[in-house]
């Protein structure tokens, strides 16, 4: 008799618990509702990385935030810099809050960021090789670059980990300018991660794409995990080879 009202007080139940769960993990990160507008936009004032904010928080160390702003004028977003000093996880960052917002969580971002909705989020970070279908690293990165290009659109949001790796430098990055230049003629918005001397070349005179830097403290050889747009970062191979105790006389003679 009383089932039908059990399973519906089970239900009431399950939908408060799960507010109150997005309303703790919304405390733990310190998150705010940024401004919401529907249309393909960022602009994110002091977004945290929401996992490396909780794990650093319980560690008492603090997190660097990342504030950038991507618009009609500046679509994508290209970063370089040193390896191990962030662009990865800047590129995350931004990937996450924009998927967090759109599943309906507070996200870890000040309240005065303003975020759009995109239909589509394309994702490429990693190496994702494939044996079963006989697939080389390259040969993969090209197939989900392929895919980007021919779905994109003004409501696409991407995020490509090391654009053209894998490949001869010169023809891989020649490949790289054409998706960059692809997706840019498509509208869709992007944050791009390289080492490639000629993607920043680009970027620097390309209406639409942005360049980024990831600080680098060249007196202490240490990473600041700081984004800086509008100027290319250096990749710093030498400066990281003498920070990790390679023989001077290496060193010396790459140079």
């Amino acid at each position: 008799v009383y089932a039908p009202l059990l399973t519906q007080y089970l239900q009431i139940i399950g939908e408060y618990d799960f507010i109150r769960a997005k309303a703790r993990l919304a405390v733990d990160m310190n998150a705010n509702l940024p401004e919401v507008s529907d249309k393909a936009q960022i602009h994110l004032v002091n977004a945290y990385h929401p996992l490396l904010f909780l794990y650093n928080k319980a560690s008492g160390k603090p997190t660097i935030p990342v504030s950038l702003t991507l618009n009609d004028q500046h679509r994508i977003l290209v970063i370089s810099g040193p390896n191990a000093g962030g662009k990865t996880v800047t590129m995350k960052t931004i990937g996450l809050n924009q998927l967090m917002l759109q599943s309906g969580l507070l996200v870890p971002v000040s309240a005065l960021s303003e975020m759009g909705i995109f239909k589509q989020l394309f994702i490429h970070i990693g190496d994702t090789q494939n044996l079963q279908f006989e697939l080389s690293t390259y040969s993969s990165h090209l197939l989900h670059m392929k895919h980007f290009m021919e779905n994109a659109n003004g409501r696409t949001m991407f995020f490509i980990d090391e654009l053209g790796s894998g490949s001869d430098p010169n023809l891989g990055g020649a490949f790289a300018e054409v998706i960059m230049e692809e997706l840019s003629r498509r509208h869709s918005y992007g944050v791009v991660t390289t080492h490639y001397l000629n993607l920043k070349v680009m970027a620097n005179h390309t209406q639409g794409i942005l360049n980024g830097a990831m600080q680098f403290d060249e007196v202490n050889l240490l990473p600041m995990y700081k984004l800086i747009t509008g100027k290319p970062g250096s990749s710093y191979t030498f400066a990281i080879a003498e920070r990790i105790g390679l023989p001077k006389h290496l060193i010396n003679r790459a140079r």
